[in-house]
Formats: structure tokens, sequence, C-alpha cells
């Protein structure tokens, strides 16, 4: 009787150890697709945002040296697109809460636990 229950409770052990790598392999997995997943997004947007930038250098130095010649000045048309920027520099800078950093939390958040989506701060 005592022998049966020995390997009875080492069943269970072995049964509990098994369960247990299982657990943890199916957390690295897990752990390994959403990092997967966060940094080929990372890298595609990355790409995307090279290739636009370049699009408005070359969209910008094009409007510069057309209000250059619009305004028959030198340096008019670029102080009028650094201006610009500038402008959207500070707007961009007051609404980086809500155009950064809720949605990088949101996005991590959906990426992470799926089944919780309902994000908010103030809560």
């Amino acid at each position: 009787m005592k022998e049966k229950l020995s390997e009875e409770i080492n069943e269970v052990k072995d049964d509990f150890e098994e369960y247990i790598n299982a657990r943890l392999d199916l957390t690295k997995l897990h752990a390994a697709e959403n990092l997967s997943r966060f940094f080929s997004g990372m890298l595609i947007k990355m790409g995307l945002f090279y290739l636009f930038f370049f699009v408005l250098l070359f969209i910008s130095l094009a409007i510069a040296f057309w209000l250059n010649h619009i305004f028959e000045g030198e340096g008019i048309g670029f102080f009028m697109v650094a201006s610009f920027y500038l402008l959207i520099a500070i707007i961009f800078f007051g609404l980086r809460k809500v155009l950064i950093q809720k949605p990088i939390i949101q996005s991590f958040i959906q990426l992470f636990f799926p089944k919780y989506t309902d994000y908010d701060e103030s809560k």
C-alpha cells in the first residue's frame, strides 16, 4: 500500500512537472510570437517612414523653390516652408499624448493582452 501511494505521488509529481514545462514552452511561444510581430511591424513602419521622409523632403524643396519663384526672393520660400514645419511641430508637441503615447500604450496592450482592449489612463 505504501509503495503504491509512493508510485502514485511520483506519477503526480512527474505529470505536474510535465504540465509546468508545457506551460513554460507555451509562454515562450506566445512571447516569441508577440515579439516577432512587434519587431516586424516596427521594421515595416521604419521602412515606410524612411521612404515618406524622402518624399516629403523633395516635395518641400520643390515647394520652397516654387515659392521663391513666385515671391521673387532668394530665401522666402525656404523660410515659409520652415515656418510651416515649425507650426506643425508645435501642434504635434501639444498633441503628443493623444497622437503618440496613448496609441502606443494601446497597441502594446492589444499585442500582449488581446482580450483587454479598453485602455484609458484616466481610470
